[in-house]
């Protein structure tokens, strides 16, 4: 008879240890549409408070998340998203203070009344992917 080394089970064939990130998990990116709902809008700003990390924190939070990524990131049409290093930066038109995200976590407590601006998409773009690659729990429940 042979036992599973890992779980000590009596099996024919033991089992392989799996590992916890195979990478080899594909991440799609949320669509223009899907980023400037309102709801969609407003469950961002929600998780990204909950990050509980100040908001000169949370650019680097996505750089993180999303460098460090080693599967695929793709469009929804299968395209590969592509980001170099300057793109989060510029995406928040290379302002140190980030002063923007905490307006942005604003709308945690309270409903924006109107859609977000095409001008930001980049920004929750990134943000949302972030949360997509390190949190795909919470990135199903933004998405609702």
């Amino acid at each position: 008879m042979t036992y599973c080394e890992r779980c000590g089970r009596d099996v024919c064939k033991p089992c392989a240890f799996k590992p916890v990130n195979d990478n080899k998990r594909t991440v799609f990116v949320a669509s223009d549409a899907e980023l400037l709902r309102r709801s969609h809008f407003q469950r961002l700003a929600t998780a990204t408070r909950a990050l509980g990390i100040s908001r000169r924190e949370i650019p680097n939070w996505i750089a993180d998340t999303i460098y460090g990524f080693r599967g695929k990131i793709t469009w929804q049409d299968g395209r590969l998203f592509e980001i170099d290093d300057e793109d989060i930066d510029a995406a928040f038109n290379d302002d140190g203070s980030f002063r923007w995200l905490s307006t942005f976590m604003y709308f945690a407590a309270f409903d924006p009344r109107q859609a977000p601006q095409k001008r930001i998409i980049a920004r929750l773009r990134l943000i949302d992917l972030a949360f997509r690659i390190s949190s795909p729990v919470r990135a199903a429940f933004i998405a609702k």
